[in-house]
């Protein structure tokens, strides 16, 4: 009885860990192409869409690979998770000095040069993984899960890894330094604290602690879950502060528009394949098959469900969440802009309250005339012209 509890709590664990790592791969790119959108031009942005695209790469693949893929598909994916590790330090090196650059400390051309020269030493790693000299073989019956082995190369990475970024640490700390306002030093502590998930939870670990955590998988995935939590959630606070860069909008439509991006994409995505994937195992644990007809279903069902709740809901939340004591005034304007009327608007207006009144009455001709001073002046005319003697 307590093995079977064990064993069914290990499942779950797996369950969620491959929904979390789906909605973290989803999540980094719906931000990568916010970034795109609506600040690329900004330093900062562009150095963080490139840590973006690392975790795509490590969360998208370790994703991707299930029970049933066959040996060589497993290592290809473990290879293939290895180029957003090995570009994840230059990527966070990039990002520091474009943080020092914005907190008025430019660089003199060493900085540039050492970012350049990181990228480089990041190009080689990655030509001794082509090679096959910087991970080795894969280890298709290893516990918890499949893992490479390491090698030599894998040691002289993992100690460049850890030293680029805690380079990389020591420059947002510097960054923060010089931050003179509430606001610049409440933002950076949002980026520290965001960027330390995607560092610390995109690496490997199993290369160097597979014998403790096959004798103690339910720590093992217990830690995982946790990590991967914390990752999700990090990577967005990293994306918040990092929003606020380059852009001359105020903080309440940077905030509202980063939120519904979220909402209508990463989460509902996240939530419909959570949706599929619990479907699926239920099949499973019934007896039946995994796919079956209420798949898709279940997917259309939750897209649209939650489309419409956060069209319906939108103006609730935003007023909660970002209006603050400006609520009044901001629902005043927002109210003004969704009733004012062009020229065009109030033409197609009146026609279509004169076809209305023609189809009710019968009438075949009907218009509508203004009072200028003395003289009437005809503005839309519906049906037969002659019939009005016009």
């Amino acid at each position: 009885m307590f093995y079977g509890w064990i064993n069914g709590l290990l499942i779950g664990l797996q369950t969620l860990n491959n929904i979390l790592t789906a909605g973290i791969a989803i999540t980094a790119f719906s931000l990568f192409l916010y970034a795109l959108s609506f600040n690329l031009r900004d330093r900062v942005a562009r150095s963080f869409a490139v840590i973006l695209l690392c975790v795509v790469a490590v969360f998208t693949t370790e994703a991707l690979q299930t029970k049933t893929m066959p040996d060589w598909g497993t290592e290809l994916l473990l290879r293939l998770q290895w180029i957003g590790i090995i570009f994840l330090p230059p990527a966070y090196l990039h990002l520091s000095d474009a943080l020092l650059v914005t907190a008025g400390r430019p660089s003199r051309g060493r900085r540039r040069m050492a970012v350049r020269l990181i990228y480089g030493v990041s190009s080689v790693f990655l030509f001794l993984l082509a090679s096959g000299m910087l991970v080795g073989g894969l280890v298709p019956d290893g516990q918890p899960a499949p893992h490479l082995q390491r090698t030599v190369w894998t040691q002289v990475f993992t100690i460049y890894y850890l030293a680029i970024i805690t380079w990389a640490g020591y420059n947002f700390i510097r960054a923060y330094s010089r931050m003179l306002t509430r606001s610049g030093r409440r933002r950076m502590v949002y980026l520290i604290a965001g960027a330390t998930a995607p560092a610390l939870g995109s690496y490997p670990y199993l290369l160097f602690g597979s014998g403790v955590a096959a004798a103690y998988p339910l720590l093992f995935w217990s830690a995982a879950f946790v990590i991967n939590v914390l990752v999700a959630g990090l990577v967005i606070v990293m994306a918040y502060a990092v929003a606020f860069f380059g852009v001359s909008w105020p903080d309440r439509l940077v905030k509202s528009r980063l939120f519904k991006w979220l909402l209508r994409g990463p989460v509902t995505a996240s939530l419909a394949l959570a949706i599929m994937t619990l479907v699926r195992r239920t099949g499973e644990f019934l007896g039946g098959e995994s796919y079956t007809g209420f798949v898709p279903l279940a997917v259309v069902v939750t897209v649209l469900l939650f489309e419409h709740a956060v069209t319906l809901f939108s103006p609730l939340w935003e007023r909660f969440l970002f209006y603050g004591r400006d609520r009044a005034e901001l629902q005043l304007l927002q109210n003004v802009e969704e009733r004012l009327l062009t020229r065009s608007d109030l033409q197609q207006f009146l026609e279509t309250v004169l076809a209305a009144v023609r189809d009710h009455l019968q009438s075949p001709c009907a218009f509508v005339a203004a009072l200028d001073g003395d003289e009437l002046t005809l503005s839309v005319v519906a049906g037969n012209r002659t019939l009005q003697g016009l």
